[in-house]
């Protein structure tokens, strides 16, 4: 049964490119900065977290906006990702309804579409951090299996979070308010060594710490995560991605009724 959805999405690619496409122009369109916007975000918000967390809250963190940059751009992915892919089924209810296709391929098409800015964001940021700390790596290599994890991390959420929202519509804004929360209990505008010793273990329990935890020793330390942190990210990218197919499978049947 996954097998054939699996290879039903692959014989839409095509359609999954093409809604990618469409996400990107219509975000870009009128607009005279283009993909530079996208860049320009983080940029404004590192800016912003540096001046208070560095310069106010004094903290000693070496590099600290690339450190900061290294972490808050796959944040962003992640949380723009869900963002977007959980209104997807609701939001072309005409075309789940009168349209004949593979129904995943609408939240992953969100997922895919964030994160192809994402993977140009990192691709002129790292460079520039890897210039800034201590120069190239071999460890830059491991971002790859880094980043590929992370984004089946993401699209398995996806799918259960659009599943959700078809029947609950108030799943947006759940979402809202659990992502800022997920986003100060995740290592991202601090170190995880400035978190007191008896609640760390407590942050071993969220997949985003481990994924932001090998962005930064790749990038800033230029070490290979860990076997302990790859066998992690593979066994939340592994179940979240068993879940999302599972959960959206069993509901998928329903969607033209309900949206």
């Amino acid at each position: 049964m996954l097998a054939s959805r699996l290879s039903a999405l692959w014989r839409y690619r095509d359609l999954l490119a093409n809604l990618v496409l469409r996400d990107m122009r219509i975000k870009y369109k009128g607009s005279t900065l283009g993909f530079a916007w996208s860049l320009l975000h983080p940029l404004l918000m590192a800016a912003v977290y540096t001046l208070a967390f560095k310069y106010i809250v004094q903290m000693q963190v070496d590099h600290f906006p690339i450190f900061l940059l290294t972490g808050l751009l796959p944040w962003i992915f992640f949380a723009s990702a869900l963002t977007s892919a959980t209104a997807s089924i609701a939001e072309n209810g005409t075309l789940v309804r009168k349209v004949a296709f593979p129904r995943a391929i609408l939240p992953l098409g969100s997922v895919a579409s964030q994160f192809v800015q994402f993977a140009l964001m990192y691709a002129v940021i790292v460079p520039i951090a890897l210039v800034t700390v201590d120069g190239a790596s071999p460890a830059v290599v491991a971002l790859v299996p880094i980043v590929l994890l992370q984004l089946v991390f993401t699209a398995g959420l996806a799918l259960v979070l659009a599943t959700a929202h078809v029947h609950f519509r108030d799943t947006c804004h759940l979402l809202e308010v659990l992502l800022q929360m997920w986003f100060w209990v995740t290592p991202i505008v601090y170190p995880l060594a400035r978190v007191p010793v008896r609640f760390r273990g407590y942050f071993a329990f969220n997949p985003m710490t481990w994924f932001v935890q090998s962005y930064q020793n790749i990038v800033l330390h230029q070490a290979v995560p860990s076997a302990t942190a790859i066998a992690v990210l593979v066994a939340a990218a592994g179940a979240s991605a068993l879940v999302g197919f599972g959960v959206f499978l069993h509901y998928e049947r329903r969607f033209a009724e309900l949206v």
